[in-house]
């Protein structure tokens, strides 16, 4: 593994947060962030890592000024920017200084940016703000800023709006917006985590250059081991709103003193392939055979050429086996499971879910198949009623399925102790839970019909390392006690490794490779999956050991 091991004794300090504290507004609870200390030099790449909760975004957020007046309140501490201490600085003194000094790229750039405006215009909008360019010359540093982040066709996607981008190219256009009046601090939230290895590596390669390029400092957020050991400088690690640990990042991985850091590092799953079960002549409970989608053939008049989503798309998934998609975005892995859900309607081929060809059922005739074959979505939160308690979402399959509710209300309190959450759980709402608790839900549900085949459409991608090892092994547990099939769609390699019997691999609609999962990511044959393997972030380490793997 290279490390940087780069020294910044010697360099300017950017970013110096001393003993800062946040609490809820108006309470007297516990606080959110309690006397927390962080220091970022010029050229560093400092990584702030911890669960969900530990108080991680809430430090970006003070940081950036951001914090909701309503809700939190800095009670204590500072934060020193080059000398200035943010926190005495008013609305309009803090929205000049964002932007201009400091900057952020967040998480999500689709729900960050205007749907309904062109990307050029609203880098555009950032040097209106803070510059009085005349026209030509803001176009010019526009398309100066794009064609440092490497996006293609640059008059295009000038044009373009955020919906006509993929997901890489609109956070490429996120770090053009925060970067384009070169900043002294950048604050990276989670940026890469809804991404495909590849574009992820895309992404923090160009971070790093640009970095490289402008001297900047930046504090990036993640829950992402592999990503900390590629891109960090030094780590802090975050437990209940305080800081418990930090040191270079070598020393970190090799070295933790901390038992929480520790088991951090031990819940990244191997990239090192579980051994795949026997097959034992088992009964095939999904068998595709020659999908294919084509959108856009309906389009009268229209000259836009149809787009071919998957072609000869051909595999089968015998009871109690997990089988592997991986791809980058794009690639066709969601057709394929929308198409099988009977989401979306396949154009050709077969799906046979418990020996019933699917593929060409009306909806009506499809509905009592449906129960054969349930899927979990990657958000649980958008995929679970807000105004339904979770004792009204569980019976609700159930009850159009003709059990009664005294029996499916039984039922549902058995499927919570079954996902590991208490019976009392019945009553309360989706927002009342955590991220992980609200994706055992949506596991409970959709077992609760009994199916055949359970879809997990990046079911564990939002979550935290110890979260989605949590989550994983729920998905263990349940195939070995109900004989599940399950279909894993996943861009997360490791995942894959730890989850997967087979592992299919496809590249613009195709299937380019279809094997074990130990054959696939020990032994890939495909130029195309060799690729994907090489662009793993942290993809030479053994975390749960502190140590580099040995050379294959």
């Amino acid at each position: 593994m290279r490390f940087k091991n780069r020294r910044f004794d010697d360099a300017d300090r950017v970013l110096n947060i001393r003993d800062l504290s946040v609490s809820l507004s108006g309470g007297h609870q516990r606080p959110i962030l309690d006397k927390v200390n962080v220091t970022i030099h010029q050229g560093e790449t400092v990584c702030l890592v911890g669960e969900s909760g530990s108080g991680k975004s809430v430090t970006s957020l003070a940081v950036m000024g951001l914090l909701t007046k309503d809700a939190l309140t800095v009670t204590g501490g500072v934060i020193d920017l080059e000398g200035q201490n943010l926190l005495e600085l008013d609305h309009k003194a803090m929205r000049q200084m964002r932007a201009r000094r400091i900057s952020m790229i967040f998480q999500e750039p689709m729900t960050a940016l205007n749907p309904v405006m062109q990307v050029g215009a609203q880098i555009e909008e950032v040097l209106d703000s803070h510059t009085k360019l005349p026209p030509r010359e803001k176009k010019k540093r526009v398309v100066d800023i794009m064609n440092q982040v490497h996006l293609p066709d640059v008059e295009r996607i000038y044009n373009s709006y955020p919906h006509q981008l993929s997901g890489g190219q609109r956070q490429r256009i996120m770090i053009a917006m925060a970067l384009i009046l070169e900043p002294k601090l950048l604050i990276a939230d989670e940026p890469t985590t809804a991404l495909d290895v590849t574009t992820q590596n895309q992404v923090l390669a160009l971070i790093t250059e640009l970095q490289e390029k402008h001297g900047t400092a930046v504090l990036f957020i993640t829950h992402d081991m592999g990503v900390v050991a590629e891109i960090a400088d030094t780590v802090y690690v975050m437990k209940d709103g305080q800081i418990i640990e930090h040191a270079p990042v070598e020393t970190l991985l090799r070295h933790p003193t901390e038992e929480y850091t520790r088991r951090l590092l031990q819940a990244v799953p191997s990239l090192i392939p579980r051994p795949a079960r026997e097959r034992n002549g088992a009964v095939e409970v999904l068998d595709v055979e020659g999908l294919r989608k084509v959108y856009g053939i309906r389009r009268l008049f229209s000259r836009a050429k149809p787009t071919l989503a998957a072609q000869d798309v051909s595999f089968s998934i015998i009871r109690g086996r997990t089988l592997g998609i991986v791809g980058e975005s794009g690639s066709g892995k969601s057709t394929v499971a929308r198409c099988i859900m009977r989401l979306i309607d396949p154009t050709e081929g077969e799906i046979r879910v418990a020996s019933t060809d699917i593929a060409r059922l009306s909806r009506r005739e499809l509905r009592p198949h449906r129960r054969h074959i349930q899927i979990v979505f990657q958000d649980p939160f958008r995929s679970l009623n807000p105004r339904w308690t979770i004792g009204q979402s569980l019976i609700e399959g159930q009850l159009n399925y003709g059990t009664s509710r005294s029996e499916a209300i039984k039922r549902s309190g058995e499927l919570l102790e079954l996902v590991g959450l208490p019976a009392d759980a019945l009553k309360r709402y989706p927002h009342q839970f955590s991220g992980g608790q609200r994706q055992r839900i949506a596991i409970a549900r959709a077992i609760a019909m009994r199916p055949d085949v359970l879809v997990a459409d990046e079911a564990v991608s939002a979550l935290d390392v110890s979260v989605q090892a949590q989550v994983l092994q729920l998905l263990d547990e349940l195939q070995e006690k109900l004989g599940i099939a399950i279909l894993f769609i996943t861009h997360d390699l490791r995942v894959a490794a730890q989850i997967c019997d087979e592992v299919v691999v496809m590249q613009h609609g195709r299937i380019v490779e279809h094997d074990t999962a130990a054959n696939v990511l020990m032994h890939p044959q495909h130029d195309y999956t060799r690729a994907l393997i090489e662009a793993a972030p942290g993809r030479h380490w053994d975390f749960a050991n502190f140590k580099e793997l040995e050379p294959a």
